[in-house]
């Protein structure tokens, strides 16, 4: 991602999720609630279906829906950072989730009437940006590994297995 053109698409991927986090952070109700951005219903209503009764199953959905919503800022994170070891992108990628989900829930909780400050969300947040990092980690190292050209080998190794003896 060192390239210019690459940085250029990096950026205006980090306004956009920017944007559109500040939107579902700073939305005057609660968003998967009436009159909010979401609704879980469906989902609590397929584990009905199996028998989770929703008490059980909204606690699942609420943690992993926070998660996916900051998927996306571990992903540009690492990608951001990319001269980066893997453990300091991963790793930062987690404290800065933790640290815009403090702001916002902090400004939930003492700004916006119908929103509540919830830890947990802090920490689905964080989890969420530490996979995005993650799963970016890897790939980026799987796509470099597919694309370096094999090592040269030396004159008294053998290329191709022997056809006989």
């Amino acid at each position: 991602m060192a390239s210019p053109r690459g940085r250029g698409w990096l950026a205006a991927g980090a306004v956009a999720y920017a944007t559109a986090l500040a939107i579902v952070l700073l939305w005057p109700v609660h968003v998967d609630g009436e009159g909010g951005l979401f609704r879980f219903d469906p989902i609590l209503n397929l584990f009905a279906r199996f028998g989770i009764p929703i008490w059980a199953s909204y606690p699942i959905v609420e943690f992993v829906g926070n998660a996916a919503l900051f998927l996306p800022l571990g992903v540009l994170w690492a990608l951001a950072t990319d001269r980066w070891p893997a453990i300091l992108r991963i790793l930062t990628a987690g404290v800065l989730a933790t640290l815009i989900s403090a702001g916002a829930e902090t400004v939930q909780g003492r700004l916006l009437a119908d929103r509540t400050m919830d830890p947990r969300d802090i920490l689905a947040n964080a989890v969420g940006a530490a996979i995005g990092a993650t799963a970016t980690v890897l790939a980026v190292r799987a796509v470099r590994r597919r694309d370096e050209p094999d090592p040269p080998t030396s004159p008294g190794q053998r290329t191709r297995p022997s056809s006989g003896s």
